[in-house]
């Protein structure tokens, strides 16, 4: 399934749950469902710490880059949205199957972390990495296309590339690096010395081979050892019944 597809499974499921709860939505775009109360969103328990921590509360104001007036995280197509549901679960840490997939307990939880990569002119790139866990930093991926690409003066710029990676096998797009966003991560990881996952869609292969083919560049055996790819279904069957029902229903997981 490509992202297109995957847009319009969300924005139908999108539209069958605001329906049978009466939440108003703008249904005008072919491949999204904006929720005109961005708290419709999210779980109620799960918009409540939001709420309470403000860190949180400001990440979710975020304006959507397309859409004027709107927040970002209104979109039936956010993967941040996706993520904080999770992520911000009051219950969170019980959830045993959530550790066992991450492979450490949840007990830090950073969204927009920064990955403060250097650059070769001293300066940093301060890549924001979507989450950062214990002994982890996270993306996050639903509708996207790719990982973005990005002209090889910009990328070849950062201190540590070619010690992190074999940089003649980094997958090319006309001239420019591709699964940029991957390649900051990974430089960002092994900063901190920190294991990367990233999240996605177990309906988005062509994002499990996109990012492989980047952890195949990776110059460490055990940095290759240390990147996982966990599938949102995984996460959502292992949450608490309430949210786990909630998160099929909204997401068709």
């Amino acid at each position: 399934m490509n992202s297109e597809t995957l847009k319009r499974e969300l924005r139908c499921c999108a539209l069958a749950f605001a329906k049978k709860r009466g939440l108003e939505v703008d249904s005008s775009r072919s491949t999204a469902v904006l929720f005109s109360d961005i708290k419709d969103c999210f779980h109620p328990d799960s918009y409540q710490e939001i709420l309470e921590n403000p860190d949180w509360k400001a990440r979710i104001q975020k304006t959507h880059s397309q859409v004027p007036n709107a927040k970002e995280m209104q979109s039936s197509n956010s993967s941040d949205v996706l993520l904080m549901n999770i992520f911000c679960h009051p219950k969170i840490g019980e959830w045993k199957g959530i550790s066992k997939l991450i492979g450490a307990e949840i007990d830090e939880v950073a969204f927009g972390f920064s990955g403060n990569v250097p650059r070769c002119n001293g300066k940093t790139d301060r890549t924001e990495i979507d989450l950062s866990l214990t002994g982890c930093l996270c993306e996050a991926k639903l509708t996207e296309s790719n990982f973005t690409a990005k002209r090889a003066e910009v990328v070849e710029k950062y201190l540590q590339l070619k010690d992190v990676f074999h940089v003649e096998a980094l997958p090319r797009k006309d001239g420019d690096y591709d699964n940029y966003q991957l390649i900051r991560n990974f430089l960002a990881a092994a900063q901190h010395k920190q294991k990367h996952i990233l999240f996605c869609d177990e309906r988005r292969p062509d994002l499990v081979r996109r990012y492989m083919e980047t952890v195949s560049c990776l110059r460490e055996v055990q940095h290759r050892i240390d990147c996982r790819v966990i599938f949102w279904q995984e996460l959502v069957a292992a949450c608490g019944s309430s949210l786990r029902e909630w998160m099929k229903e909204k997401y068709g997981m």
